[in-house]
């Protein structure tokens, strides 16, 4: 057994590591961490609305080390709340009046939680909490009087907090905050467009980008701001929209991708670096002569192995999976998962244990892939229409779109099944009725309920077993690849301190790894580990 003492580092480099023979029993061990693979339990934050009624917490949000969000209290009003995790920190914030359903958009920055709010007095305004009922307050009227500024589309970038909010025409404009009122301001006085389809500003370099309104000083195009108005400029005219298709964006290599609309070629794939030269087209997937339902329509776009991995369609497939290296020839087809013209339709991408695994809307499937067509395989078919919820304790959650329940897969199994808890029966749903769920301090937290736990919809956690920290591998072959590993689960590439790793089979080390103190790398009988890598042992 490799251990360390926690003195020297030890380092080996293209070595076969020797056979030890653990001091403990395979089979005991391998019980052991199938147990606590699935052990989650299911728990209620708190009741917040104690009578027959659901408060349908949203919007959880992490800021200043705590967790905010909204729900509905006894008197039907909806709230901002915070906690910490228990019954007893979870506290009402206020505000003690206003129009009810106005909580929105919140956000953290400098260490406090930003909002859109209305009070009733002043409207739907910029709002902040630290985490007190205290200090949460109106943090600047934008909008003089009852009409309100509406801000939305928070975005972080270049230190700074950038919004969209209403001018007293009732015009969108840009503005930004230091995080003081005094440095909360108008940047741009003119209606501007988020990048079409977002919910927020792109960002790339510490600048946001979005588009112009087409008046003649603030032209149709990509623009970019770093937060003063010197720094506010046009990157690309010539009626360039990005973002069309219900797109988002990628960056790769100081540089941004993304779907963008012209009246020539459509909805296809363009890049920027942040300069009009270096804005483009990168490659017309699908000629249409400027039509939108049948362009290329990029979207998905995903980061993954240095490239971006996308949804779109060309002239011979449908709506498919493809990769870009960023240049036309470097744009390919992945694989044809639904053959022929048809499409499969990928529209979520997400990462999990160094795969890229995707929904796809026809059949309701998901697949995963290594970025090769061979190692792009089907693993299966969801129960409806579903959404990724999060990727959290080794485990993707997924939500139903149709009944909303929350099911999981480990990424290997040909089922995708719902997500149990120890303490409640196998066979009672758990559902989820947030858009997301929200990861903070080893518990994952949503809206939702269950018949055991809780039959009105509250604000709900996901526990994890405390000692879901042993890796077994059981394959022949590389230790990146989920396949080679008990429950696909491979292991961090830091183990912590208790973390205990136990090779058992035929190993070819072929990332770095490192072994704190109080972890432990144990080859067992019959098996071996091959390090051309490195494996540091602290």
């Amino acid at each position: 057994m490799w251990r360390s003492v926690g003195v020297h580092a030890l380092t080996l480099k293209n070595k076969t590591a020797p056979m030890y023979k653990y001091l403990f029993s395979v089979i005991v061990l391998f019980n052991f961490f199938f147990i606590n693979l699935q052990a989650q339990t299911l728990e209620l934050v708190k009741e917040i609305s104690t009578g027959f009624g659901s408060s349908n917490p949203y919007n959880f949000t992490v800021a200043a080390n705590k967790l905010f969000f909204v729900a509905k209290d006894d008197a039907n009003q909806f709230k901002l709340y915070v906690t910490e995790g228990t019954n007893a920190t979870t506290l009402l914030l206020g505000p003690a009046a206003g129009l009810n359903g106005s909580i929105n958009n919140l956000v953290a920055y400098n260490n406090k939680l930003f909002f859109s709010c209305n009070d009733g007095a002043n409207g739907q305004e910029l709002w902040t909490s630290d985490g007190t009922a205290t200090g949460t307050v109106l943090f600047k009227d934008l909008y003089p009087g009852a009409t309100g500024s509406f801000p939305s589309a928070f975005t972080l970038a270049n230190g700074k907090l950038f919004f969209m909010g209403n001018g007293i025409d009732g015009e969108r404009r840009l503005y930004v905050s230091d995080g003081t009122a005094a440095g909360t301001i108008i940047i741009r006085n003119n209606y501007i467009n988020l990048f079409n389809g977002f919910n927020n500003f792109a960002v790339m370099n510490n600048e946001i980008y979005f588009t112009g309104d087409g008046a003649p000083n603030f032209p149709y195009g990509l623009w970019k701001s770093d937060g003063t108005l010197g720094g506010t400029v046009l990157v690309k005219a010539g009626g360039l929209i990005p973002g069309t298709a219900g797109s988002n964006y990628a960056v790769l290599n100081n540089k941004m991708y993304f779907s963008g609309f012209d009246y020539t070629n459509g909805s296809e794939l363009w890049v920027t670096d942040g300069t009009g030269p270096g804005t483009h087209m990168v490659i017309n997937m699908r000629a249409d002569a400027g039509g939108v339902l049948n362009s290329g329509a990029p979207m998905a776009m995903t980061v993954y192995n240095s490239k971006i991995y996308f949804s779109a369609a060309d002239d011979t497939h449908g709506q498919e999976l493809f990769v870009t290296d960023g240049t036309a020839a470097g744009t390919t087809l992945v694989k044809d998962m639904w053959p022929g013209p048809d499409n499969s339709l990928p529209y979520q991408m997400v990462i999990h244990n160094g795969l890229l695994y995707l929904l796809n809307n026809y059949n309701r499937e998901m697949w995963k892939s290594d970025g090769t067509t061979a190692g792009t395989q089907l693993v299966a078919t969801a129960p409806e229409s579903a959404r990724f919820g999060a990727v959290w304790n080794n485990k993707i959650y997924i939500i139903s779109n149709t009944n909303q329940y929350l099911w999981q897969s480990d990424g290997v199994s040909a089922t995708i099944g719902y997500a149990t808890a120890t303490n409640t029966a196998a066979l009672i749903g758990i559902y989820a009725t947030d858009a997301g769920l929200t990861a903070y301090n080893s518990a994952l937290y949503f809206g939702g309920n269950n018949t055991v736990i809780s039959q009105s919809t509250e604000p709900l956690k996901l526990v994890a077993a405390s000692m879901v920290t042993n890796y077994i591998f059981t394959g022949n072959g590389n230790w990146s690849n989920p396949a080679n590993w008990a429950g696909g689960l491979v292991p961090p590439a830091v183990l912590p301190a208790g973390y205990t790793v136990v090779i058992n089979g035929n190993c070819v080390l072929d990332i770095a790894v490192t072994a704190q103190a109080g972890s432990s790398v144990t080859v067992a009988t019959g098996g071996s580990l091959v390090v051309p890598g490195s494996l540091t042992i602290l």
